[in-house]
Order: structure tokens, then sequence, then C-alpha cells
């Protein structure tokens, strides 16, 4: 049995583990944890954006195709006439001398949500609201299982109070905003905001004939944004044109 314990003799007894050993282990777990910790953390934020990121192709992707499938009902010409007609003529497209005109002229709507009234409560800019059914040439509503029910895919009624402060573009453009509002909305991450601009398609014509973008289309940009962060996530352009 011991007398007595020094310090030194504590430090250097091998019995079990000393002082020292002590505290360098105790150094070391104090730098390892945190960058274990930050290292998971890192981790579970890259797997998010990650995730977001494609959610965010996939809305893109998916609001592409149903517009192609669109081009074939008239549906978005109907909502887009002042983008069809008015800045349509190529090689020199006429832009309205309004701005509000110009601004609207520069952007697509994929849904009836997205109308501007005037005071007396008609479409601004002379849009026509889809039919919500098949109608045919005589006027005749056609029953049955070629009744469509369109699926919505943009809402630009915006909940109140979410005005999208962070997203980096001015007022007037920010009212063709709308919210994506897809069959894959209720399991996604974020809530995703679409814009589509609209531009006269580039021709260049050896005559200098004048080109309607009824005919030959219009070059769409389609941006999708984190609603959230404001983040533009992706785009895409491509041509689309009614094809009726």
């Amino acid at each position: 049995m011991r007398k007595g314990v020094t310090l030194s003799s504590f430090i250097s007894d091998e019995e079990g583990m000393s002082l020292v050993e002590l505290l360098g282990a105790m150094v070391i777990l104090s730098i390892v944890l945190p960058l274990f910790i930050g290292f998971i953390i890192t981790n579970a934020k890259m797997i998010e954006q990650n995730t977001i990121l494609t959610e965010a192709i996939a809305v893109r992707e998916e609001i592409r195709e149903w517009m192609g499938y669109r081009a074939q009902s008239q549906d978005i010409a109907d909502l887009n006439p002042i983008v069809l007609a008015n800045t349509g003529h190529q090689p020199r497209p006429i832009i309205p001398p309004n701005p509000e005109e110009a601004i609207r002229a520069s952007h697509l709507i994929l849904d009836k949500s997205g109308i501007v009234w005037d005071t007396s409560g008609q479409p601004k800019f002379d849009e026509k609201i889809p039919n919500d059914q098949l109608i045919d040439d005589d006027g005749k509503l056609i029953t049955g299982s070629d009744n469509r029910k369109r699926t919505q895919q943009v809402n630009y009624n915006m909940p109140a109070g979410f005005s999208l402060p962070k997203l980096n573009i001015s007022a007037d453009r920010k009212r063709y905003v709308g919210m994506y509002v897809g069959p894959d909305v209720t399991q996604q991450k974020v809530a995703y905001a679409v814009l589509v601009e609209a531009a006269p398609k580039q021709i260049m014509t050896k005559s200098g004939d004048i080109t309607e973008n009824n005919d030959v289309g219009i070059l769409v940009t389609l941006r999708i944004y984190n609603s959230e962060s404001g983040k533009e996530l992706t785009n895409t352009q491509f041509y689309w044109s009614a094809d009726y």
C-alpha cells in the first residue's frame, strides 16, 4: 500500500491513464468533434441543395413539356395575344410604346390567374380565358372521357404577404412570377417560383418580309427560382409556337 502519492509519481503512474494523457485526449476531442459535426452539417446541406436543384430541373422540364402539349389546344396563345401578335414582326420587332404593355409583351402567363384586370373588370391586355371543357366546331360541349380538366402548373395568385421579397427582379416583372403547383408540389423541399420570358424569334429574311410570331414562334426563357431564398436555380431557352 502506498503511503503517499506525489504529483510526479501520479503523472508517471502507468496503472491507468495519466493526467497528461487525459488532457491530451480532451484537447484532441475538442478539435476533432467540432470538425466532425461541421462535416455532417455541411454534407447534409450539400445533399439538400442538390435535392433542391434536382427538383428545380424536374419542374423546369415538366413545364416545358406541358407547354408543348398545350400548344396544340391554343390555351397559352389565348392567354398571351399581346405576346404573339403585337411584338411578332421580324426582322424588326414592334415593341409597344407603353412601358406596361412592353413588359407584358415580354412575358408569357401560363394560367388565367395571371391575367391583369382593368378597372372595368376586363382583361387589360385582351387575354381570353381558356374553356375548361372541349367544344366541337358547332359550339357543342363534348362529354365523356374527352372532357379535359386542365392540370394547373403555375398559379399567379400569391398567398397574402408572400411577395417574394428576395427575388431580385423589378416589381413590374414580378407580377408575372407564379408558383409551381404541379402534381409533385407536396413532396418537394421548397416552393418553386416560375417566370416565363418571351422574345420574338430572330429571323433573317433576304427580302425583309414581315414574319409573325404566330407563324414562326417565339424565343422562350423559362426560369425557376427558390421562392424562399430568391435564388435562380435553373433556366432553359427554347422556341415555342401555338400549333393550331
